[in-house]
């Protein structure tokens, strides 16, 4: 009994798509208490010997400590949570193709030997149906191939084309997702710089005196930290489209190449072998 392939195939994508976020917030949790950023307050040095003669600080002097998490936060603004949501997507995408985009799946090892016994015992009923209860794209390669065989090589070898390449253009779309945040990432942190920029700019502007440096420095710091940021997320995501693009182009001419052989094998059958599949799956 085989399975409806649609509904798996999303259901396989939802999983990895929340394992993905499960692992990132853990990840996050995690490392966030191993960092911490203290607020300290400007005050004069005490002179020599009159340590002991201060007061103990009052309860709202004393450093506010904050772990790298909400250090991130409040230094981000709205451009670097723009961002941080990306790196999410961006994780999700990679851990999906990777786990999508292999050669076992393309090309599973147990159908593909189940597959040539079948053609070696010419048996190509037993083998038609063996692909029709199989999901990955050789075996639907090698079903419409057998399909369309009937007419002529070329109809069948067309037909198989064809569905290359709608299987490639759907692989090509997710990861075009990558190569969008790859370009969307270093925008989102060039916003956050103008951001900080205007807004160091403006407590300059609107001061009556020389502003102090630390009323400065939140605005400097969100535009360094975006900039940081976005920069962050599209190196990988960049780095990662590229090299699963390749791997792709790879992929599909490595199935394509086999599905064509294996079809070149069955038009090749000896005369008294079984008939043509018909399209149903029913030999008549």
């Amino acid at each position: 009994m085989s399975l409806d392939r649609p509904s798996l195939k999303t259901t396989r994508s939802l999983g990895f798509l929340l394992v993905s976020l499960s692992l990132t917030a853990c990840l996050v949790h995690f490392a966030s208490p191993a960092f911490a950023f203290q607020n300290v307050p400007d005050e004069a040095m005490p002179a020599a010997g009159q340590a002991a003669a201060q007061p103990a600080a009052p309860a709202g002097d004393l450093p506010v400590t904050k772990t790298f998490l909400q250090w991130l936060i409040d230094a981000s603004g709205p451009f670097g949570a723009c961002v941080f949501i990306e790196s999410f997507i961006m994780v999700s995408l990679i851990i999906m193709c990777l786990l999508q985009m292999r050669r076992s799946v393309f090309m599973p090892p147990e159908f593909l030997s189940e597959f040539e016994g079948k053609l070696t015992a010419h048996d190509y009923q037993g083998a038609y149906n063996r692909a029709k209860e199989d999901e990955s794209l050789l075996a639907r390669l090698i079903v419409v191939g057998m399909t369309k065989l009937q007419k002529s090589q070329d109809e069948a070898l067309s037909a198989m084309g064809e569905l290359g390449e709608d299987e490639n253009m759907s692989l090509e779309h997710r990861l075009s997702w990558l190569a969008l945040i790859a370009t969307t990432a270093p925008m989102f942190g060039l916003l956050g710089t103008v951001q900080g920029m205007v807004q160091a700019f403006d407590e300059i502007a609107s001061s009556s005196t020389t502003p102090k440096p630390s009323e400065l420095a939140e605005g400097i710091q969100l535009a360094l930290v975006t900039t940081l940021e976005g920069l962050i997320v599209a190196i990988p995501a960049m780095i990662a489209y590229s090299l699963l693009r390749n791997h792709l182009i790879r992929l599909m001419f490595d199935v394509g190449h086999l599905a064509e052989d294996l079809l070149k094998r069955i038009q090749a059958r000896p005369v008294a072998a079984a008939p043509q599949p018909s399209v149903s799956g029913i030999q008549p």
